[in-house]
């Protein structure tokens, strides 16, 4: 059959993922990820020489770097979005089993633990037969969005060292969660002076939510060398994390925090069905040093409520590297026991 004249559904297609040991060496890719898209593809950059050569037309063409990357979206997942969060924070996994369920809690770090999961592998196929496998993956921008009415997205774009096309379909092997992704409803929105006074009773109502981590990670000639294409590391430079909510503009209470620089401390939290008598599958974020960016709203309309689009400033709790130094950490409550 000539090339195009059969045809591939997209929909036939699966993403799994693994942790490496060994940064770009392949490590079984057994977790599912039920995406909404991937865009992971592979590029090698190629160059026509100008050279002299009697003709008007190039006569040579060399090729140069390759890139491996692209983004992969999902429903936020009790279970599936886990091993990308923990890889886009560069912190440790620590896992506490519980009755009938397990926590894991993940702080922002530099990349430099045993526990850290520092990279990894993704099997995927596109269509019904084509399979390739990435590897080095890191997470270089996280993000994690809500409005009301709607599931709770995350967005994840990757940068790879590497990628194959390989023959190791594994779609028999793979299960899918029965698990169903959070929504907003089951969401909440916190908001105080302090950590330690994040409770229930600091609750605010807000329409929407966005968290974007940037690990500004270096692809380019600086982190390559003679004799190959591809990256020899992709190191992670600085953290940049930015958060942003919509609100009701019905207080001045957001513009005094504004106003007069007042630190505070945010908490998200999503409580999603129940796991055994005891627990429900949940994520808590907390964010613990920001400052309210944003001033006073706008009048678009006179058939508009007013509303506050307020954008955080995002700092280290604490300035110098100790274990508890983080800006940013989550807690997730599933069945899995370990990662």
């Amino acid at each position: 059959m000539a090339v195009g004249g059969s045809s591939y559904e997209a929909v036939r297609s699966y993403v799994a993922l693994g942790k490496e040991g060994t940064f770009g060496t392949y490590a079984s890719a057994t977790t599912a990820v039920e995406a909404i898209s991937c865009s992971f593809k592979t590029e090698i950059e190629s160059q026509k020489l100008d050279q002299i050569c009697a003709n008007r037309g190039y006569s040579h063409r060399v090729t140069l770097n390759k890139n491996v990357r692209g983004s992969l979206e999902q429903y936020l997942h009790p279970q599936e979005s886990l091993l990308l969060i923990a890889n886009a924070l560069g912190g440790p996994i620590i896992s506490t089993s519980l009755t009938a369920a397990s926590s894991h809690s993940i702080t922002s770090g530099n990349y430099d633990t045993t526990t850290v999961i520092n990279s990894l592998s993704f099997n995927v196929r596109k269509g019904q037969t084509q399979t390739f496998r990435y590897t080095g993956g890191k997470v270089n921008t996280l993000k994690i969005s809500g409005s009301v009415g709607e599931p709770i997205k995350l967005s994840a774009e990757i940068i790879f060292k590497d990628s194959t096309l390989q023959a190791d379909d594994i779609s028999s092997t793979l299960s899918i969660s029965s698990v169903a992704p959070y929504t907003f409803a089951q969401g909440a929105f916190r908001y105080t002076s302090s950590e330690a006074s994040l409770t229930s009773t600091v609750a605010e109502p807000i329409q929407s939510f966005e968290l974007s981590i940037n690990n500004n990670i270096v692809s380019g000639e600086d982190v390559r060398s003679l004799g190959t294409i591809i990256p020899d590391v992709l190191p992670a430079t600085r953290r940049n994390i930015e958060f942003k909510v919509t609100n009701r503009w019905d207080t001045t209470t957001t513009f005094n925090r504004f106003i007069q620089a007042t630190l505070g401390s945010i908490e998200l939290i999503f409580t999603g069905v129940a796991i055994s008598s005891e627990h429900n599958y949940g994520m808590t974020i907390r964010i613990p040093k920001v400052y309210n960016n944003t001033g006073d709203t706008e009048i678009s309309g006179g058939e508009d409520i007013l509303k506050s689009d307020i954008s955080f400033d995002v700092l280290v709790d604490n300035n110098v590297h100790t274990t508890t130094s983080r800006d940013i950490g989550f807690t997730i409550k599933n069945n899995v026991v370990a990662y």
